[in-house]
């Protein structure tokens, strides 16, 4: 890794902490602004490089070029499902760690990324809930019914 972003100018930018060596990209896609905000202050926090986009369209232009660690994605993005994001990204990117988030429990949405093996997580307003799944996302089976 260069310490230079891979990610086109115009987008969040890529946030890195160099003195922790190799860190994670995240994409984290979510059309709440202010949520995508703190969502990205957390994980600069916590010493990842992440980026975020609101739209399907935005992600999809990144992902085509780019491969992050991690693709974080809401459950609704407009008049596409999170799901949506993370089956482009998994087929552009075999092998792509990837966590559908939603507001609240969701057994329906759990028992669909399940299908996918997509990890669902309930995302709560304080980042230590959420930023331990990040660590494990795909070590956790059951993350978005016992949040």
């Amino acid at each position: 890794f260069s310490g230079e972003s891979a990610w086109p100018a115009g987008t969040f930018g890529w946030r890195h902490d160099r003195r922790r060596g190799h860190m994670s990209e995240i994409l984290v896609v979510s059309n709440d602004r202010v949520g995508l905000a703190c969502m990205l202050g957390a994980m600069e926090t916590a010493g990842y490089r992440a980026t975020g986009v609101s739209t399907f369209e935005e992600a999809n232009q990144l992902l085509s070029d780019h491969r992050p660690d991690l693709v974080m994605a809401d459950e609704r993005l407009g008049a596409f499902n999170g799901l949506h994001v993370l089956m482009r990204a998994r087929s552009r990117h075999p092998g792509l760690r990837t966590i559908v988030m939603t507001p609240t429990r969701n057994r329906a949405l759990n028992a669909d990324a399940r299908s996918l093996h997509i990890e669902c997580l309930v995302r709560s307003e304080n980042p230590s809930d959420w930023l331990a799944s990040i660590c494990g996302a795909g070590q956790q089976d059951d993350v978005c019914t016992t949040r």
